[in-house]
């Protein structure tokens, strides 16, 4: 939804007169075990509504209720006052869903949120600052790229659960078939660019590309990144036309019209099964993929980040956050403590294949020598494009991908007429 939309759409949820007013904080005690009030003079209390994702594949779908069940029932005997209500909804339009919800006065009290979402929401109103509920929350146990992501315009609006690094997570039967060495995986587009060389003649794809169905996080802006490009600058100015957007977009023809990537690369928007059957070299993934793969008994070997100008991936920090709208919000807020708090997040993480954001939970990959390696490319991981329409950007750039690759546009006047279009946010 672009920030126009939102910005319409805000002032209809004020209009009903549910935003109350937000609460002072006096609370105490340590993060994971207070069960002091979120305010002064309020009881935790009443009942609060929780939206969430599949944050898995269906093969741990049930593994995902139990976990929520058990989350709540454990919430529910620190506070037996407090009903919770967990509803999932699906990733595919969830802003959207969210803000109709919220305009209609029925949204969820804590919802899940992206770094790149919080501007957008945040800017425009529609989130509960924390800070007034911070004193028993210890935020210098989380990373501070999670703080940072959760921070917007010098306010805490959110409290991380999970980070995620991806990266290019290869077959080493295909490496092998291609006469390379798995222990000797490529560092730049140069390198890869031969591999997928080798890839091709052999009758393998290079990689997955969705770019022309879904974008942009794990398809174009890595790639833009590494190119040394970004969407926008550091005052928010669209720069993706530049010399650097174009020639991220030329490397995505480039695979294209090489045969690197598969040619429904314009309308399929999952891949992946290209690569569990053995026919593509490598696959972007995080640690969830690995989950998949591990169930299924296929062989991998992780990648690091590439590099043309400059190593870089994505990553992402995944979120609580507080609705304004929420006519609990003392309850929301000590659920989304509670969510987030040591325990729990070690638990979620655990199963889930997610990398924690606390400090006090780092010891849960001890002896996973996989999540070892994806922590190490944590400092290369970008949260995404911080500007309060980002969202709102992806399918724009999106349609030009699409375009490109259906041999309508030039990469230079694809990358023109996104710009173009962005400015309009």
């Amino acid at each position: 939804m672009t920030k126009r939309a939102l910005s319409m759409m805000l002032p209809a949820v004020l209009s009903l007169g549910i935003v109350l007013s937000g609460c002072g904080s006096d609370s105490s005690g340590s993060p994971d075990n207070a069960a002091a009030p979120s305010a002064a003079g309020d009881k935790v209390a009443g009942e609060i509504t929780v939206w969430g994702h599949p944050y898995v594949g269906d093969d741990k779908k049930e593994q995902l209720k139990a976990f929520w069940n058990d989350t709540i029932a454990a919430f529910k005997q620190k506070y037996p006052d407090v009903k919770v209500n967990y509803e999932e909804i699906p990733w595919k339009n969830r802003e959207q869903k969210i803000l109709t919800a919220l305009a209609a006065g029925s949204g969820p009290d804590v919802f899940y949120q992206l770094p790149d979402q919080i501007p957008q929401f945040a800017g425009n109103n529609a989130l509960e600052p924390l800070d007034a509920y911070n004193k028993d929350i210890k935020t210098d146990d989380f990373s501070k790229g999670a703080l940072a992501g959760a921070t917007y315009q010098g306010k805490l609006y959110a409290l991380p659960i999970l980070q995620e690094v991806q990266t290019l997570i290869y077959n080493p039967d295909v490496v092998k078939a291609i006469g390379e060495d798995p222990a000797k995986l490529p560092t730049t587009w140069d390198e890869f660019d031969r591999w997928a060389e080798k890839a091709k003649a052999k009758g393998y794809y290079a990689r997955n590309f969705e770019g022309g169905a879904g974008c942009c996080n794990a398809t174009l802006y890595p790639l833009l990144w590494q190119s040394g490009g970004n969407v926008t600058d550091d005052g928010g100015s669209i720069i993706l036309n530049n010399d650097k957007g174009v020639q991220a977009l030329e490397y995505v023809k480039k695979m294209y019209d090489n045969g690197w990537i598969p040619k429904d690369s314009i309308s399929n928007d999952n891949q992946f099964p290209e690569f569990l059957s053995g026919k593509m070299l490598a696959v972007w993934g995080q640690g969830s993929t690995l989950t998949t793969l591990k169930a299924q008994k296929k062989p991998y070997v992780i990648g690091p980040p590439l590099k043309k100008e400059k190593q870089a991936s994505f990553g992402t920090v995944g979120m609580f956050v507080v609705s304004k709208t929420s006519k609990n919000k003392a309850a929301a807020v000590e659920f989304a403590k509670f969510l987030t708090n040591t325990d729990t997040a070690k638990a979620f993480n655990k199963w889930t294949g997610y990398l924690p954001v606390r400090k006090s939970a780092g010891d849960i990959y001890n002896d996973d020598q996989d999540m070892k390696e994806f922590m190490k490319y944590a400092d290369l991981t970008i949260l995404g494009i911080s500007h309060p329409a980002a969202r709102g950007f992806m399918p724009k750039i999106q349609a030009e991908i699409g375009a490109m690759l259906e041999g309508k546009k030039t990469p230079k006047q694809a990358a023109d007429a996104a710009a173009e279009a962005l400015k309009l946010d």
